[in-house]
């Protein structure tokens, strides 16, 4: 198989015959622009940046954002052999050059006042090896972990890695997207879970991928499906709980052509899926990957389920569940027994790179997730939470996932988060929740919602300070940010009820 992107993607579409139909449709204008046209105007962008002076090898911050000029540019891009560093284009200008500092960068490409444009800029000394030593130099590019921890890690692929992506997740055992389906993802290009929805799908399918510039709610998730057609939706687990309040609110019907909606980023509670599966009769499938993996290593698909779980193992992944008798592991609420997830597989690198230099990933060729979970009746792996998601209150370890879990499915419950800061110097369980207009009186509100976690959980794993909130932080791909829980709370006493 050839290494290079743009040459195997536009052999694939004249094989598949989708050279003619749409691959990506731009939400605001209304254009689109064919998988022929776009490998065109890969062509053309390929002879523009060598005549600007980008060459093979070359490290270039890629800010172009969710537009039909984001897939030409990154094929052009390696074509020439350059090494494309894919960068949130709405971060601050400081988080931006610190992300683009970790690596050699030479020049930056964005788009400005209408058309691509490109800066070069000085690069600094890199901190160490930034490929895997296999030849394939020429056609790596880098995602960013989108990191709770706020510490940005870049994650090297490479081109070969793109079909094995499609194969494992998209293929025919999994999603089975095929060049009738038309896309719509909340999670944007920059984000491992976006760049596979948006590009490696529609490249190596024939699918259509409908773009927007600014990331969408509720509302205009529901206005793409239905205006453009949709048949697979791509959304994290507080989006889709949005979802959920926002087509039943507003008695949404279901897209015609929607075959299934698709969560990851973060554990899916099982209330969530149900309402949206019972409201719209369509399947919701859930997923789990990481940006070291590079996609999902464990997924649902459209004829091979495990129910309640983020599914099966996908193909050419193994996954181990490993204990570890210096943990204090909490309880999955189950007799199933609980581990930390361990995956291996062909297209996780050796090392990613920091501002520290190069950072091992693998020991014995496996990669530790810092997930917990499960192995379901089903065979699917249920996962309930990170190793940031576990709380230590009252000498009691217990999964946070599984607390808010519980939480967003009552009434009235837009958003949730549990932490246990020290309360009068005593470690306390606290939540921060996100009442919904129609919610009423927050001390009403929290009596209810104390009266239905007893009745779900046990005495310890419910929360003994609650507080209404604006919001909770996340990422842009829906995981919460835990270490600016407390700061939510201002100068306030962190859990204290008004």
């Amino acid at each position: 198989m050839h290494s290079n992107t743009s040459i195997l993607a536009a052999h694939l579409a004249d094989r598949g015959g989708w050279s003619d139909t749409a691959a990506v449709i731009d939400e605001p204008t209304g254009d689109i622009h064919r998988h022929g046209d776009v490998h065109a105007r890969a062509r053309s962008l390929a002879g523009e940046f060598l005549d600007r002076g980008i060459g093979a090898g070359d490290h270039v911050g890629f800010l172009v954002g969710d537009r039909p000029a984001w897939m030409p540019a990154f094929l052009a891009l390696h074509a020439i052999g350059a090494v494309p560093l894919v960068v949130n284009p709405d971060l601050d200008e400081r988080v931006q050059s610190r992300m683009l500092g970790i690596l050699p960068t030479k020049f930056v490409l964005s788009y400005r006042e209408h058309g691509l444009h490109i800066e070069r800029r000085s690069p600094r000394l890199p901190v160490g090896p930034d490929d895997d030593g296999d030849g394939s130099a020429a056609s790596r590019y880098y995602l960013y972990s989108s990191g709770t921890t706020g510490i940005p890690k870049a994650v090297a692929h490479t081109s070969a890695d793109l079909p094995f992506f499609h194969a494992a997740v998209g293929g025919a055992h999994g999603l089975d997207i095929r060049a009738t389906d038309t896309i719509v993802s909340l999670s944007q290009y920059y984000f491992t879970y976006g760049f596979n929805n948006q590009f490696v799908y529609p490249l190596f399918s024939g699918a259509s991928v409908v773009l927007r510039r600014q990331r969408r709610n509720e509302e205009k998730f529901v206005d793409a499906l239905h205006r453009h057609g949709a048949t697979l939706a791509f959304s994290v687990p507080s989006a889709l709980a949005k979802l959920a309040d926002h087509i039943e609110g507003a008695a949404v019907e279901r897209p015609a052509g929607l075959r299934a909606i698709v969560s990851a980023g973060e554990p899916l509670p099982d209330a969530v899926a149900a309402r949206l599966e019972d409201r719209w009769q369509v399947r919701v499938l859930n997923q789990i990957g990481s940006t070291e993996v590079g996609n999902a290593f464990c997924a649902n698909g459209v004829t091979r389920r495990a129910a309640g779980t983020a599914g099966f193992v996908c193909p050419g992944y193994d996954v181990e569940l490993r204990s570890d008798a210096d943990l204090p592991l909490p309880a999955a609420g189950s007799e199933h027994k609980l581990g930390e997830v361990w995956v291996s597989g062909p297209t996780i690198p050796r090392h990613a790179v920091t501002a520290d230099g190069t950072k091992e990933l693998l020991v014995d060729g496996w990669l530790e997730t810092k997930d917990y979970g499960y192995w379901a009746d089903n065979g699917g792996l249920v996962v309930v939470g990170r190793t940031d998601d576990f709380l230590h209150a009252g000498g009691i370890s217990m999964s946070a996932v599984e607390i808010e879990a519980a939480i967003r499915s009552c009434a009235g419950v837009e958003d949730c988060a549990v932490f246990a800061p020290l309360v009068d110097g005593v470690s306390t369980l606290c939540a921060l929740v996100v009442l919904a207009p129609s919610a009423g009186d927050p001390d009403e509100s929290f009596d209810a919602l104390r009266t239905h976690l007893r009745r779900q959980l046990e005495p310890f794993r419910v929360p003994k300070r609650w507080e209404p909130v604006a919001e909770i932080p996340r990422t842009g791909s829906g995981k919460i940010m835990r270490h600016q829980l407390s700061s939510v709370l201002g100068g306030e006493k962190p859990g204290m009820v008004r």
